[in-house]
């Protein structure tokens, strides 16, 4: 019983020592406003791969056999998938492109004109989508916005 008791202790605090570290991840980073002007599916072709398929038969004539093979290639070309974002904050333009491992990978659930809470970490943008889910992008370009 104190076993029990005693495990049941270190996974619950193990528990809390996780999400006390997701919850100081979270406010970590330093939001800022933004607005989405704009947003693009990319497919960039990464190669190709070939697939090759090969049947064999032999038919016995008598003192000797006959062999006869089908060869059969497919080719299909491999992409990744990216979602480039726009975000124009209060100095600067952000062009950030988001990968997408997976074909059920969805990006951010977000509405072009619309405000955006984005933060910036060295390279890398993250995006906090409309459901406060976060995503994270890689910045290819970043202008300074003209004066008003």
């Amino acid at each position: 019983m104190i076993q029990i008791l005693s495990r049941t202790v270190r996974v619950a605090s193990t528990i809390c020592l996780l999400a006390v570290g997701a919850f100081s991840a979270d406010t970590s980073r330093n939001w800022q406003p933004g607005t989405l002007l704009e947003t693009e599916k990319q497919q960039v072709p990464q190669g190709s791969t070939k697939t090759s398929n090969t049947e064999g038969t032999a038919k016995d004539k008598g003192n000797k056999t006959d062999y006869s093979q089908t060869t059969t290639s497919t080719t299909t070309q491999d992409y990744d998938n990216f979602q480039v974002y726009t975000i124009r904050g209060d100095n600067k333009t952000y062009v950030a492109r988001e990968r997408l491992l997976f074909p059920w990978s969805k990006p951010a659930n977000v509405t072009v004109g619309e405000k955006v809470k984005y933060a910036i970490s060295k390279h890398t943008l993250y995006l906090l989508d409309d459901d406060g889910k976060q995503h994270k992008a890689g910045i290819s370009k970043v202008s300074v916005n003209a004066p008003e």
